[in-house]
């Protein structure tokens, strides 16, 4: 999870990693083409920005174990 580890904000890089663990690269990719989530965003305390920033992230590191 190198993306993942560079995250610097705790909430972001704790999203992420459930984002990581929890979703495939497509659900992701999907994710990432749409509006960022309003019900995670609240469950996990964390702004629009961060949520794409995570779903990114998490994403990546998914392509990387390839």
């Amino acid at each position: 999870m190198e993306m993942i580890d560079q995250l610097r904000d705790g909430k972001t890089k704790a999203f992420a990693k459930h984002c990581f663990e929890r979703y495939s690269p497509e659900e992701l990719n999907a994710a990432s083409e749409g509006a960022p989530d309003q019900d995670e965003m609240a469950h996990w305390e964390i702004t629009a920005g961060q949520w794409e920033e995570a779903i990114a992230a998490a994403l990546a590191d998914h392509h990387s174990q390839g």
